[in-house]
């Protein structure tokens, strides 16, 4: 009769770890729910920019989050739908007078020499 009471004091620190642990992993992540809702607001505001330079980016991070499994699956149909739209936009603008910004290469690089590494 001696072990029922550690074994019983035992048990119940295990559910307080258990129930802590839940408690905090559910925290973190409605975070991360927050901080891709963060960066899709970012993205949407990067695609209706000015420049091309900062809609291609916006086009790139929503990508991203399309992919990311930090957004719920409602998040991320709601980014794909956006990209839909965005694409819709993209082909009934066309590219004429558009010329695609790539931006591995540096200004002067047209990516034919290779460069030495330092």
């Amino acid at each position: 009769m001696t072990w029922v009471v550690p074994l019983l004091s035992f048990a119940g620190a295990l559910v307080g770890a258990a129930g802590a642990a839940w408690v905090a992993l559910r925290g973190q992540r409605q975070d991360a729910r927050g901080e891709w809702r963060e960066r899709l607001d970012q993205a949407i505001t990067l695609v209706t920019a000015e420049t091309e330079a900062e809609q291609q980016i916006g086009d790139e991070l929503l990508a991203d989050l399309i992919e990311s499994d930090l957004g719920s699956d409602e998040d991320r149909e709601l980014a794909r739908r956006i990209a839909r739209i965005r694409l819709g936009q993209q082909i009934t603008e066309g590219t004429t007078g558009r010329a695609e910004v790539d931006l591995a290469l540096t200004a002067g690089d047209d990516g034919t020499t290779e460069q030495e590494e330092a």
